[in-house]
């Protein structure tokens, strides 16, 4: 019996992860979950999707990243849903969800980019079939390697931001090796989808359109096998 690919995006109502979920679900047999921290962003997202294909499904779920009632909730309407539809459990979670220190005070991004991120791991971690895979969406700016070399292959900007993704790339690590230990087989990954034109970097002028920027995202959650413990960009591999 086959059963559609299931995918849990975190911050998917804008930016990348609306980009995401919109072209997960344009591929054929997928079930999308949408996190976002207002239900009605995520509803007001969807009903502009014009391509979701006839045999996949987006589902918005509530998921604020800083409060342990919503994350439970998620967990619960995840479960609800894989249960009335007779689905074994989730394929993918995409932790994509996170805040910037142009926007935010540094409680609130290690809160958001880390903390919160790794609540929402544990709680969705049950339901994650073996073999199946976590993506965390972290940056160049989180390369410790960019800013040891000579010259320097990254701008010293944004310092707690980058920090907090050198601190989700250790988390990817320890979950990757988790994984192979624990025998789940489950892969854990971060990408860096590059600088894109969204909320959290300010529409950067240079920066690349999302729907382009999510390809790399979308690619790795719809692969069913690959490297894990590993940072990979559009290109290739980062080193940590």
């Amino acid at each position: 019996m086959s059963f559609p690919r299931t995918i849990f995006v975190t911050g998917a109502n804008q930016g990348l992860g609306m980009h995401t979920v919109q072209q997960l679900a344009a591929t054929p047999d997928v079930l999308v979950f949408m996190g976002s921290r207002k239900l009605a962003a995520a509803e007001e997202a969807i009903a502009k999707f014009a391509d979701i294909h006839p045999s996949s499904t987006v589902v918005p779920v509530q998921l604020d990243l800083t409060e342990a009632t919503s994350i439970q909730n998620a967990h619960d309407v995840v479960a609800k849903t894989l249960k009335e539809k007779n689905i074994p459990g989730l394929d993918v979670l995409v932790n994509n969800a996170a805040v910037s220190s142009s926007t935010s005070t540094p409680e609130v991004i290690y809160a958001t980019n880390v903390m919160g991120t790794s609540r929402v791991k544990d709680a969705l971690l049950p339901l994650i079939n073996k073999g199946g895979s976590i993506l965390n969406i972290s940056s160049g700016l989180g390369s410790i390697a960019n800013f040891c070399q000579r010259p320097a292959q990254m701008p010293t900007i944004y310092s707690l931001y980058a920090a907090s993704k050198a601190a989700l790339n250790s988390l990817t690590a320890q979950w990757a090796l988790d994984g192979e230990q624990n025998g789940s087989g489950i892969r854990v990954i971060s990408i860096c989808p590059g600088l894109n034109a969204t909320r959290l970097t300010g529409y950067a002028k240079i920066g690349t359109d999302p729907a382009d920027g999510c390809k790399i995202i979308v690619k790795e959650a719809l692969a069913k096998e690959g490297k894990t413990s590993v940072f990979v960009h559009k290109d290739g591999e980062y080193p940590w």
